[in-house]
């Protein structure tokens, strides 16, 4: 999942848009993101209460 964050066009990416590039469902998406996030590979934002975003931290390119 890093690598597709990594070679994404966009800057920051959604749990959403993650799974429908990996072609599979949020929900184990969002956990693996969740996971990255704990270990520190993953940065992530709240753009809303329902909008979460997940970006790789400049200190990981």
């Amino acid at each position: 999942m890093l690598r597709v964050i990594r070679e994404s066009e966009f800057p920051a990416v959604t749990a959403r848009w993650v799974a429908d590039t990996v072609e599979m469902e949020r929900r184990p998406v969002h956990q693996r993101l969740e996971e990255l996030h704990e270990r520190g590979e993953l940065e992530r934002g709240k753009l809303s209460p329902r909008v979460v975003i997940w970006w790789i931290p400049n200190n990981e390119e």
